[in-house]
């Protein structure tokens, strides 16, 4: 029998030793694969996504001669190649792009409109005057592969004995800079310690580029990327020097604040960022992490075993496919501390799970076969759940196993995973301060770190400011919001009421109507009929046509809602099928678990409109009215109505002069460890003078890919449905609002989308001249508004005020950017939409379209709010969770994903004549 404590470099070639025998080693043809959920997306792994990285190699030859013009060498330098598994280059693809020369929108001036105000933003200055012309950058290659957490302390040992008078900032993987170049070396052979384990590795430092730092202070911007990546790298160091601190990409995370649920706990932390404005800054925030608490695996099993809450965690003799998914998809890149019958303690990572302790079988030395229930039971301890799965663990390509009850996971451990939906609602509300509190706790977190100790910052002569900025901002006016017969409301922080106000339009028929009830085991009939009534009743005031509303009428439940999951599909199916023979309009679905379900048999299968809420709205006793208003808002969008428009705060300044066709669009993501599952492309496209009324699509596109393939198709679509919508006129021009871009992305979604565009356009018949222009919106950063001391304040958690415009300084100057923070902030501080002109046909005033946005965040057709961004933007976010719903529970093939889509085809009566039925 294999020990399990591999040394030096002999990884799974290791002859068996005698005295080594806590870790039985499986034999592999008779070891229990893990669940069939899990075989499948095991065979499924790498397909798809093809395509993502053509632009490498180019690269690689492109860093090789930037290097020999910079060196003045004639001979050639090689770059290190890549094995059979990808190894990232030195300089990350995305940030390569700053090699293309990005022609950006340059404002002609900067917006005016509003009222001015100071403000202060998460910024600390950077003194750069003694920053040096160059800094040395080194391709770091460690042997062999390792985690982050190995490679760290590998590179530290490296450090302290084969260049132990250098300062070197190191970035935790493949890149390393110095002040100073350095003498060639060879390989370095280093022996490593840690959890209790003793590896080797060698390390190889090749110079890869030297970094022009002048860039930096005003040079050429198209330059900056590599240099603004080194010092990146060197703030990232200052964390280094605190042992008790994480790194997990741009944060660093002290010790856990509370135990949160689903077995983790909340981290505490600081973000940190270069910003390129009209200086560099370093931002600055509060970071806040769910770590995987470090408890036995039994723990887990018995939390993920409850059905309900409130339910006691028991550890389940046995545990059924579904259970063995949510724990692999757990315990995925995690790594368990297992402790023996010897007490010797082992850290392991684990792989998957395989067959019952008491069955799975495992080669002794005398090549008998054993089972690892027999084994421990030899050893002198006795399974206490035998029937449970063991762990496949440590190299795959060994057989090593262990029991769940020995093993406990690893504490401190940082995943680029999804975390649990109920961690995440945590998370929020434990991170959620007003805004003086949390100014207070990034300050804290700065002494903390103290940058100004930092030796590799001072090294690179790097001043670092104590306070936070001070900028100039305005607050602009909202736009009227008009309702029916032209009266107007004027929003008041960010919100307004429209409860009284009749509808722009509604359906005219009287509008037939159905409460099924999926959560009757909750939700009472006597509810249901108080809810029903109030539905009626309100829809009257603002307008609509509904059938009155009765239990006899207008209420089904199915005869058992707590059937199995295919009879349940089946009763839905055939409900919703007797409710399209009965020709209803619509109908209200009180639910619980199925939204998915649901929304796939009625929008794919049947071709019913349908309107979701939850049981505990329909008991909702302190504010019913209200609840009922916001349902009746989605009803009135979803059935062709138009809830309400906007106007300009001047009458003598109006919004919208032209036709405008709004577009949004969007492309959501599988989390970092769903490889199998596709990306979801969402876009929208407004088709009335309003811009209320949008047209949806999305398709399945690889995963983790942002560029939306297939635009140009698409946006022909839509501008054949405006033309169709609007007396075979298109519009004048298209605001095309697109999410989820970084800033490394600019040139090649510029290059893909906006010529897909250009050419849906060129194909128009009749040919017609539209303006495009392009601007990125972005919700992923840490740029926090805080008011200054003259600057109106909100009341709840005294954020800016929704209107509040900055669009200088922290911006940069050649750009035509703007932050606009549109909305209240429920709980925690506002965080501003960052808004990037790309491409600008029209030649937009900054105001009117800083104006046209804000207002267009008045236009969400679900709430009386100003919402966060642009509805159009807003819109194509629900287009892809749409997506995302209608292949919840489908086994795709993904590499037919064109097949795929078109499996997935909303019926027409959905999409044709109910285009608004995603809100």
């Amino acid at each position: 029998m294999e020990s399990a404590k591999p040394k030096g470099n002999h990884r799974g070639k290791k002859k068996p030793q005698s005295g080594d025998q806590d870790v039985p080693e499986g034999t592999s043809g008779q070891t229990a694969g893990p669940p069939q959920g899990q075989q499948q997306k095991q065979q499924k792994s790498g397909q798809g996504g093809g395509g993502k990285y053509k632009q490498k190699q180019l690269l690689k030859q492109q860093q090789q001669q930037d290097l020999q013009q910079q060196t003045g060498e004639g001979t050639q330098i090689l770059l290190p190649t890549t094995s059979n598994a990808p190894t990232p280059p030195s300089q990350p693809i995305e940030k390569s792009l700053a090699k293309v020369k990005l022609d950006l929108v340059r404002p002609k001036n900067y917006g005016v409109a509003g009222t001015p105000v100071k403000l202060e933003v998460n910024y600390l200055a950077l003194n750069l005057d003694k920053l040096p012309a160059k800094a040395y950058h080194y391709d770091v290659d460690i042997q062999p592969a390792a985690s982050r957490k190995w490679q760290r302390a590998c590179f530290s040992r490296f450090r302290a004995e084969a260049l132990p008078n250098r300062l070197i900032a190191y970035d935790g993987h493949k890149n390393a800079y110095t002040m100073q170049p350095m003498d060639p070396m060879d390989k370095v052979g280093v022996a490593v310690s840690l959890d209790n384990r003793e590896r080797r590795f060698t390390v190889r430092m090749k110079l890869a580029k030297v970094v022009d730092l002048r860039s930096l202070k005003g040079g050429n911007e198209h330059n900056q990327a590599p240099a603004k990546q080194c010092l990146e790298v060197v703030f990232g160091t200052a964390s280094d020097r605190d042992p008790r601190l994480i790194r997990f990409k741009r944060s660093c995370y002290f010790a856990p604040l509370k135990r949160i649920k689903r077995n983790h706990e909340l981290w505490y932390g600081l973000h940190q960022s270069l910003i390129l404005g009209s200086k560099l800054f370093l931002n600055i925030d509060v970071a806040h992490k769910a770590f995987p608490s470090g408890v036995p695996v039994l723990d887990v099993v018995g939390d993920l075993a409850r059905r309900r809450w409130n339910d006691s965690p028991n550890v389940p003799e046995r545990i059924d496919d579904t259970l063995a998914f949510k724990l692999h998809n757990f315990l995925k890149g995690l790594e368990v501390s297992y402790t023996g019958p010897s007490s010797v303690k082992k850290v392991f990572k684990y792989n998957s799970l395989r067959g019952p302790a008491s069955s799975q079988l495992f080669k002794r030395e005398d090549g008998t076969k054993m089972t690892l229930a027999a084994y421990f039971t030899q050893q002198g301890y006795r399974l206490r759940h035998p029937e449970l799965p063991v762990m496949h663990v440590g190299s795959t390509v060994r057989n090593i196993m262990l029991p769940m009850e020995l093993c406990q996971i690893l504490p401190g451990q940082a995943l680029n995973k999804k975390h649990p939906d109920e961690c995440t609602a945590q998370i929020i509300k434990r991170a959620a301060t007003d805004a003086p509190t949390r100014k207070r706790k990034i300050m804290e977190l700065r002494d903390q770190i103290s940058y100004s100790n930092c030796p590799i910052i001072k090294e690179f002569g790097i001043g670092v400011g104590k306070d936070f900025e001070v900028i100039d901002g305005r607050i602009i006016a909202p736009p009227l919001i008009e309702y029916k017969n032209r009266r107007t409301v004027l929003p008041e922080h960010g919100q307004w009421s429209g409860d009284n106000e009749g509808f722009i339009t509604s359906n005219q028929r009287e509008l037939r109507w159905i409460i099924l009830n999926l959560d009757s085991y909750n939700t009472r009939q006597s509810d249901v009929d108080s809810f029903g009534n109030n539905v009626f009743n309100e829809s009257r005031k603002k307008g609509m046509q509904l059938e009155p509303f009765s239990m006899q009428n207008n209420y089904y439940e199915p005869r058992n809602t707590r059937m199995n999951m295919k009879q349940l599909e089946t009763e839905l199916e055939n409900s919703l099928g007797y409710f399209k023979k009965q020709q209803l309009d619509f109908v209200i679905v009180v639910i619980g678990d199925h939204y998915s379900r649901l929304k796939q048999k009625a929008e794919l299968v049947v071709g019913v409109l349908t309107s979701c809420v939850k049981g505990n709205t329909v008991k909702n006793t302190r504010s019913p009215l209200t609840v009922v208003n916001n349902i009746l808002l989605k009803i009135n969008g979803k059935t062709n109505g138009t809830n309400h428009v906007v106007q300009s705060p001047d009458p003598k300044i109006p919004l919208i002069k032209k036709r405008i066709m709004f577009v949004g669009a969007d492309v959501t993501h599988p989390s970092p460890e769903q490889s199998t599952i596709p990306s979801v492309v969402g876009v929208v496209a407004s088709f009335d003078r309003n811009g209320f009324r949008y047209k949806p699509h999305f398709q399945l596109q690889d995963p983790k890919e942002e560029m939306i393939h297939g635009l140009e198709a698409i946006m022909q679509t839509m501008l054949n449905n405006y033309k169709n919508k609007n007396n075979q006129q298109l519009p004048e021009m298209i605001l095309y609002y697109r999410d989820g871009v970084s800033d490394g992305q600019f040139s090649q979604v510029l290059d893909i989308e906006l010529n897909a565009i250009n050419r849906a356009v060129a194909a128009m018949n009749p040919p017609s001249k539209i303006n495009v222009t392009f601007v990125v919106v972005q919700k992923r950063h840490h740029t926090r508004f805080f008011p200054g001391p003259k600057c109106p304040k909100e009341v709840r958690n005294q954020n800016v005020p929704p209107g509040t415009i900055v669009d200088r300084y922290i911006t940069t100057p050649k750009h035509f950017q703007f932050f606009l923070t549109s909305h209240i902030a429920v709980q925690g501080v506002a965080k501003p939409s960052k808004y990037t002109v790309l491409h600008d046909d029209e030649q937009w005033d900054p105001d009117r379209l800083q104006a046209i946005t804000y207002a267009l965040c008045h236009m969400y057709a679900r709430c009386n709010r100003s919402v966060s961004y642009p509805a159009p933007t807003y819109y194509a976010h629900w287009a892809a969770a749409r997506g995302k719903v209608y292949i919840q529970g489908r086994t795709l093939n993904m590499a037919e994903l064109d097949r795929e889509n078109s499996l997935l085809r909303i019926r027409p009566e959905i999409i044709e004549e109910r285009s608004m039925f995603f809100i």
